[in-house]
């Protein structure tokens, strides 16, 4: 079994940066593993798409073997994506790093 990873929707790609707001539309996410360590920085591919963002940022964020999101804000559609997923969510605010401390 693979090891969880966590990921966090950011507007910059780096740890210091605030949580974003929007999940789906975040133009980062920052993969951490259990221990906090930072993975991989992934620049979102959806972060501008005119619509239908939560299936396509689900379908990639499972791709990637993501267990969590955590973002500011959830839309319904993307809940309901995550969760057909097998893939947890969260609400947090604040920057990267104090939410994956908190974990």
């Amino acid at each position: 079994m693979s090891e969880e990873k966590y990921a966090v929707a950011s507007d910059g790609s780096e740890i210091k940066w605030i949580i974003s707001d929007h999940a789906a539309r975040a133009s980062f996410y920052l993969l951490f593993n259990p221990s906090g360590d930072l993975l991989v920085v992934l620049k979102n591919p959806f972060s501008g798409s005119s619509g239908h963002a939560a299936p396509q940022v689900a379908q990639f964020l499972a791709e990637q073997g993501v267990s969590k999101l955590i973002a500011g804000r959830f839309g319904r559609k993307l809940v309901s994506e995550l969760i057909s997923k097998g893939i947890g969510y969260r609400e947090l605010h604040g920057s990267v790093e104090s939410a994956i401390k908190s974990l």
